[in-house]
């Protein structure tokens, strides 16, 4: 940390002053040059920087760049400054960066509304080779949910800048089948995965991704207990009894996405959308034979300031026999705001479509308070017809710390807490 100091203090000594406030916005990049990389390679910086040469140098490029370089985990310390080109109105954008020796690691308590309490814990080490490749290791156990995955990357695999990846995971889930405040009246059944996949990707532009990905798993139901709770059809209970076993999945799939910023959700203006399709057949070892599509839209607007309008769209169907535990639950990252999850469509369906309107401003630096209006429907195939559940509701919320999402439906009076981590401890080694 003290070579870096040096260097900073050193370079802007013998900049000009006007330069110091990163003058020179609105002028052309004439080229960028990289100071303090000891193992990292200078072009894999360039490679994830969201501008370069020729592009025009703003504010807004200067911290979007910045923050790319800290998404890549390579770094403890990045800054960015400017100096005279060698061109009228052209600008050298020079990047600092202090590497990391090892990578990270990170210890967090955890909590979601699906699975309860948990502590989890992730380790990556980082610049393989100097070339930003990536290995991690991660572990999860919480009162409903365990978890374990190993993976590599390499974020910019050949000359072409593609992504490839692959890893090996497994899970176990405690699962019920209906909401009931008695244990054996709502059944349950518990859910085991384990498997791996591999995935190629390339950015299509500076913000799209889209990658083509391959799934296998084995899939293991167990120890179910038949709720007794009554409910207007049987079906679903004598679906997940027919599944105790297990079963093997593979699919094959693309997602065309925009790379997600590092700020909570609906924080910032500008658009967000996703489109992911998999394709599950015997064909590539599968059991069942289906299409699964989910996608998503969404824009931000800024209002005044920093307070923002969203408004999106969610939406998905399964085309063919899958698994019931394939379907979709308004439950995990789908469940509604102020309604309690699987509260609609309690059964899962093969269509689901979701809507929001959210409109929220900043709270004292640590957060942002909002209001919403969200509503989803879902619809499943029955034998002997099909049905529909919907509903709505609207209320406000609070997003704490960029991790810690709280809800409070008005007219159902529900408090939902949507939050993957409340707090922890992440070592930059």
């Amino acid at each position: 940390m003290t070579r870096i100091l040096t260097l900073l203090i050193s370079t802007l000594w013998l900049l000009p002053a006007p330069l110091l406030g990163m003058a020179g916005d609105g002028f052309t990049i004439e080229r960028v040059e990289v100071r303090g990389n000891d193992r990292t390679k200078s072009n894999i910086i360039l490679r994830a920087l969201t501008f370069e040469s020729g592009d025009i140098l703003t504010e807004a490029a200067i911290n979007e760049g910045k923050e790319a370089l800290y998404q890549t985990r390579l770094f403890t310390t990045v800054h960015l400054a400017s100096k005279p080109g060698t061109k009228k109105e052209h600008a050298i954008v020079v990047v600092y960066v202090d590497e990391k020796r090892f990578g990270d690691l990170g210890i967090s308590f955890d909590y979601t509304e699906l699975d309860g309490f948990g502590i989890s814990a992730d380790t990556y080490h980082v610049n393989v080779g100097g070339e930003g490749k990536t290995v991690d290791a991660a572990w999860g156990a919480g009162e409903r949910f365990k978890q374990w995955g190993f993976g590599y990357a390499d974020p910019w695999l050949t000359s072409a800048n593609f992504l490839f990846s692959v890893g090996i995971s497994g899970s176990s889930a405690d699962r019920d089948l209906f909401r009931a405040k008695d244990s054996e009246a709502r059944g349950r059944y518990d859910l085991e995965r384990i498997g791996g996949r591999v995935a190629l990707g390339h950015s299509v532009s500076r913000y799209n991704r889209l990658l083509l990905r391959y799934r296998f798993e084995e899939v293991q139901v167990g120890e179910f207990d038949r709720p007794t709770i009554v409910t207007d059809r049987s079906e679903f209970a004598d679906e997940v009894g027919f599944a105790v076993g297990r079963e093997r999945l593979a699919y094959i799939g693309l997602d065309f996405h925009k790379k997600p910023s590092p700020e909570p959700w609906g924080s910032i203006a500008g658009i967000d959308y996703r489109i992911a399709a998999d394709l599950s057949t015997k064909w590539i070892g599968s059991s069942d034979t289906f299409l699964k599509i989910d996608a998503h839209l969404y824009g931000h607007v800024a209002v005044h300031g920093r307070q923002i309008l969203s408004a999106g769209v969610r939406t998905g169907a399964v085309i063919g026999s899958e698994p019931f535990y394939e379907r979709f639950f308004l439950d995990g990252d789908k469940q509604l705001r102020g309604n309690e999850r699987r509260e609609i469509g309690p059964e899962g369906g093969e269509e689901f479509v979701s809507g929001e309107l959210t409109f929220s401003l900043p709270f004292h630096e640590v957060g942002r308070a909002y209001t919403f209006v969200e509503g989803a429907a879902v619809r499943r195939g029955f034998v002997t017809g099909s049905r529909t559940d919907q509903g709505a509701t609207a209320g406000v919320g609070v997003i704490l710390f960029k991790r810690i999402d709280i809800s409070l439906g008005l007219s159902t009076g529900t408090l939902v807490v949507k939050s993957h981590r409340f707090g922890g401890i992440n070592f930059g080694l």
